[in-house]
């Protein structure tokens, strides 16, 4: 197949799905990895779709979330690592809130595994389906409007829902982490959701990779005083050991 014939058929797929991810492309084109990257640069640059590490999505006027099925390819080793740690922190009889991110899929994953008997309350369809055949777990699923990308119930009914429910522990995270302004998001929705989660759980453990650090979105969740753990890949700095010292924040690497 042509180069300009590969154009054309990774933009019919985009139109079909709205995203495609790097390693299936190639194994469909029979071409190296290396070689869709650049095709989908140059799609970049004609400004049909928006480039992401593992993949690439159609841009969406109402939602900029990168879809569900690239951030579930995205530091993934890293993401079942930092689930692994915090299966530490969960006993028997626990009632967690489990959020809709990937990494927060990966610790329902790692509590199915070790069949740890609790209760989850989630918004996520993805969190949902890891427990479906559980004999050990029991799952509340807040409903309302329903976000495609993230595969999650978000808006008032599902903030309301919450309202009424409580947990021993929350393991949520987020878009980016600031050392001066907290948690934060780049959906209202969706921190509207984990800030509840937040408010009515015990404790809370923001799980979140090493590049969430540093970065600001526009929707707050949370000052980093309402975060009891948090669960990272990689040694932070100084400035963060220290801000998060005085905060009482604990910091647990994988």
């Amino acid at each position: 197949m042509l180069a300009i014939q590969r154009l054309k058929e990774i933009e019919k797929i985009l139109n079909e799905k709205g995203s495609v991810i790097i390693s299936t492309l190639s194994k469909q084109f029979n071409v190296s990895e290396e070689t869709i990257r650049r095709d989908l640069d140059k799609l970049e640059k004609t400004k049909v779709l928006k480039r992401v590490r593992g993949g690439a999505y159609l841009q969406s006027e109402t939602d900029k979330q990168v879809p569900l099925e690239i951030r579930e390819k995205i530091y993934l080793e890293e993401k079942h690592e930092i689930a692994n740690k915090a299966i530490e922190f969960i006993q028997d009889g626990d009632t967690l809130m489990i959020d809709s991110s990937t990494t927060a899929v990966c610790v329902a994953q790692i509590v199915d595994k070790y069949e740890k008997k609790v209760t989850v309350i989630t918004n996520s369809i993805r969190v949902v389906e890891v427990f479906q055949d559980s004999k050990w777990v029991k799952i509340v699923c807040v409903g309302g409007s329903f976000r495609k990308r993230t595969k999650s119930f978000i808006g008032s009914q599902a903030v309301n829902q919450l309202e009424t429910l409580y947990a021993n522990k929350a393991f949520v995270s987020c878009t980016a982490v600031n050392r001066k302004f907290g948690v934060t998001d780049d959906s209202e929705r969706e921190a509207e959701i984990r800030r509840k989660m937040i408010a009515n759980s015990e404790e809370t453990f923001l799980i979140v990779d090493r590049t969430k650090f540093d970065n600001l979105e526009s929707h707050l969740i949370c000052g980093l005083d309402k975060i009891d753990y948090i669960i990272t890949d990689q040694k932070l700095s100084n400035e963060w050991e220290e801000s998060l010292k005085k905060l009482k924040v604990d910091i647990v690497y994988i």
